[in-house]
């Protein structure tokens, strides 16, 4: 009888995928505080204090960022309304889920502005304690100024960004996918050329302020700029991957799995005639109706002895039910298939009623969607090819529609 187990790919905590440039923004605020804040406000500390204020900063910061996704999800949670559960991190940044990108409708505001609004209640609770401490520094907690400072800082400055309708973050993602409810299939490109555009101003502003000796804030700036850039781009691809996927007819791409296994062929048989031979790792096991049963990894039959392998079956191996690698003809396929995209698997197998049907691979779909996209076509203007019987020929020939 076969045993399934649900090994299903589990997704990154963060919401952003993590790179170098998160790298970047840890080692500059860690820099700002044990190299700048420190040594000006806590004189002749040592360098291990000095170290600390730095772990310090960027606990704050990132809980400042923490925050502000709290705030998106708590208004999700009011409303009833879709929210990205990978954001809900230190790292923010761009979302991930398909629904992301859907064209929004009004309500939707709601949520994108719990965000800053957070920010705003946080900036202002830094600001009343900066002030009440300032005001008497001989108070037992007066040393705690510059941090509650930096934390007014950061709330503020992450809801200023976010509120800039010219760049892809809240208010600019909003204005894209209200504008793309209103004329489907048209994506605004003035938010991201204007992401660009912003970028490009504050990485030359950051150089200049880091020539002439302001190197806090021209480091911080250049990191932004770059940060920045990069959020557009891939806002911006992943916004036309779920526009692109919406149009395309996922049955076109399909294709005949060459091996698929018998539940009921022998282990020996299937390694000698499709495992080895093919070289993959997972294989899709069907019944003798042709209904899916589950994945092989072929690494389940080292669990048998050599001398066995002519004797048990296919079936009585371990299966796996991995979701992640199924896709289901049905409304909403596209999903699937983003998400298999996201996430590099390959290939992707088709299912229809429960039978396997074929196989599709996610990175051709990524790669057809570049070309189109750098080409600047669309799907529905690309060329339709079909067969017909050629009366001289018995071959059949493709023919290009008209």
């Amino acid at each position: 009888m076969t045993r399934t187990t649900d090994v299903t790919p589990k997704r990154a905590a963060s919401g952003f995928q993590f790179d170098g440039s998160w790298v970047f923004l840890v080692l500059f605020l860690f820099w700002a505080g044990a190299f700048e804040l420190a040594p000006t406000q806590y004189r002749g500390q040592g360098p291990f204090f000095d170290g600390m204020i730095g772990g310090i900063i960027i606990l704050i910061y990132f809980f400042c960022v923490l925050l502000h996704e709290s705030g998106h999800k708590l208004f999700a949670r009011m409303t009833g309304r879709f929210y990205d559960g990978h954001q809900l991190t230190i790292w923010g940044g761009v979302p991930r889920e398909p629904e992301s990108f859907l064209p929004a409708d009004a309500g939707e505001m709601v949520v994108k502005m719990g965000g800053p609004l957070f920010n705003l209640m946080a900036g202002l609770l830094f600001h009343a304690g900066y002030q009440y401490l300032k005001g008497d520094p001989e108070k037992f907690l007066g040393g705690l100024t510059p941090f509650l400072f930096f934390g007014m800082q950061s709330s503020f400055f992450l809801m200023i960004v976010n509120l800039i309708p010219v760049i892809p973050f809240d208010m600019g993602a909003m204005i894209v996918k209200d504008r793309v409810r209103r004329s489907p299939g048209v994506v605004p490109m003035w938010p991201f050329q204007g992401g660009l555009g912003l970028s490009w101003v504050m990485i030359l502003a950051g150089l200049i302020l880091a020539s002439r000796g302001f190197l806090l804030s021209g480091f911080g700036l250049l990191f932004w700029g770059i940060h920045l850039a990069r959020a557009t781009l891939v806002w911006k691809g992943r916004l036309g991957l779920v526009m692109y996927l919406q149009n395309e007819d996922i049955r076109s791409h399909i294709e005949d799995d060459p091996c698929p296994l018998s539940s009921v062929m022998t282990i020996e048989e299937a390694f000698r005639n499709h495992i080895y031979p093919s070289g993959r790792k997972f294989f899709p096991v069907i019944d003798a109706d042709a209904t899916y049963a589950g994945l092989l990894d072929w690494r389940e039959i080292k669990k048998v002895p050599s001398f066995l392998w002519a004797d048990r079956t296919v079936g009585s191996l371990e299966l796996s039910t991995n979701a992640g690698r199924t896709v289901s003809l049905v409304e909403g396929a596209w999903k699937q298939v983003y998400d298999a995209i996201g996430r590099e698997i390959r290939p992707l197998y088709v299912l229809e009623d429960k039978k396997l049907i074929g196989i599709i691979h996610p990175d051709r779909i990524l790669e057809q969607f570049r070309m189109a996209s750098e080409l600047k076509i669309l799907s529905s203007s690309l060329p339709v090819f079909k067969k017909k019987e050629d009366p001289a020929d018995p071959l059949t020939i493709p023919h290009e529609l008209p």
